[in-house]
């Protein structure tokens, strides 16, 4: 189990760490990494077409994956079974939904050309604030499954390595085909976990209570 004594020290520090490394990419190196992903892919047609029609399924699984973990919570209270895999069902039907609904909210907010709408449509390399655009910061896909990644984390801990792997190569698959920049991965992972444990922060403490 995660302790839940984290200082708000950590807490801020860690913000601190992942904003700067953040700018860092925005300034230095998410321009250069997009660019030679694109010279890479244009060398490989056939890479490079495949990559460039991908569904985007992301909606479907959130909405699919929280109704199915609802559904098996309520059968599993109804039988009260109240052990961790209830808390687990719990948590990660609460967190997707929230998690889509941050992503949805951070890319209003930040609205930033996207890899393949700055390098293919030669959309400006800009942040649109507060507009409705095709924002690729941060990345949805990996702000959900990191949210779910922690939510499994958290009640099966020793699946930490394979989670923690699965967005590794979740993150490199969504920079190696140019949807991604790679602060739009670091802003998109943090924001998952972050939102994930402040709902399990918050259950917790609310258990505690009742």
């Amino acid at each position: 189990m995660i302790k839940k004594n984290i200082s708000i020290s950590h807490i801020i520090l860690g913000i601190i760490i992942i904003s700067l490394a953040t700018v860092l990419c925005i300034n230095y190196l998410d321009a250069e990494i997009a660019i030679n992903v694109m010279r890479f892919l244009r060398t490989f047609h056939k890479i490079n077409k495949v990559t460039g029609n991908i569904p985007d399924l992301l909606p479907h699984f959130v909405a699919i994956s929280t109704v199915l973990m609802w559904v098996v919570y309520f059968y599993r209270l109804r039988k009260k079974r109240f052990g961790e895999e209830t808390l687990f069902l719990k948590l990660g039907g609460a967190a997707l939904p929230i998690a889509y609904l941050v992503k949805t909210l951070s890319k209003f907010i930040f609205g930033r050309t996207s890899p393949r709408s700055w390098l293919i449509h030669h959309h400006p390399l800009e942040f649109h604030w507060f507009k409705l655009w095709s924002s690729s910061f941060p990345s949805g896909h990996m702000l959900v499954f990191a949210a779910l990644g922690m939510a499994i984390i958290i009640y099966y801990p020793k699946y930490r390595d394979l989670v923690i792997i699965f967005l590794i190569l979740l993150g490199f698959a969504l920079i190696g085909t140019d949807y991604h920049f790679l602060s739009d991965v670091i802003a998109g992972a943090f924001l998952g976990i972050i939102t994930t444990y402040s709902l399990w922060y918050l259950f917790e403490k609310r258990k505690t209570k009742d």
